[in-house]
């Protein structure tokens, strides 16, 4: 188990087969808008959003609050309109010159192991800081520069081999889960929590749960953080 100077959110969607998209290739659109402002509302809140590579590479765009009134309520708090983003990959294979870079509002930091110059550069081009964390651990090194920053929360968004490594690490303060009435099967379809078992597994307390139609809205919080409602 590691310490985290962050406070470390989840928030994921997932099918009741455990799938969080419906093939390797695809962007979750199972879930409601009720669940797409419950995440703009979370987003809101965060000082940086976590995304694994994976997850950059099929989304177009990075990850904005969407909502006019609740980024205004950031600038009316001092807050810049965005959290700003940092995603973790080890390869780097990452679209630099794709919108999710050269689109973006907020900064973005990439946190890896080792980065060449090629890589390094490639970044700076499009404005991209990259945290190198070398023979550290790579998230209690994250998480301490995060923190350096003045980021003290962030939500962590996915996809499932980041959520396996918070999870394994005991990094979760607080688990949002959404789960959708629909099954998707689907032998490539990405995972919840995609990596080796758990061991021990990782136990949360449910603190909330609400129900949206035929949708689940779960809350999920570690048993030192708060007691259940």
């Amino acid at each position: 188990m590691l310490a985290s100077p962050c406070r470390v959110f989840l928030c994921l969607a997932a099918s009741m087969d455990g799938r969080i998209a419906d093939a390797a290739e695809g962007a979750p659109n199972f879930t409601s808008r009720y669940d797409r402002e419950k995440l703009f509302r979370l987003r809101a809140e965060a000082d940086v959003l976590m995304v694994g590579a994976n997850t950059v590479r099929h989304e177009l765009l990075p990850p904005l609050v969407r909502n006019a009134d609740l980024a205004e309520l950031r600038r009316a708090a001092g807050k810049p309109p965005h959290p700003a983003v940092v995603i973790v990959s080890r390869s780097l294979d990452l679209p630099w010159r794709a919108g999710y870079f050269t689109r973006a509002k907020q900064p973005i930091f990439v946190l890896t192991t080792e980065a060449p110059a090629s890589v390094r550069q490639s970044a700076a081009d499009v404005g991209v800081t990259v945290l190198e964390a070398g023979d550290q651990d790579l998230f209690q090194f994250g998480f301490n520069q995060l923190h350096a920053r003045g980021f003290g929360q962030v939500l962590a968004e996915g996809g499932g081999t980041l959520v396996h490594a918070l999870l394994a690490r005991d990094l979760v303060d607080r688990f949002y889960l959404t789960l959708a009435p629909v099954a998707l099967g689907g032998r490539d379809a990405p995972l919840l929590v995609n990596g080796p078992s758990l061991k021990p597994p990782v136990s949360f307390l449910l603190h909330h749960c609400e129900q949206v139609d035929s949708e689940l809205h779960l809350e999920y919080r570690r048993s030192g953080e708060a007691s259940p409602a």
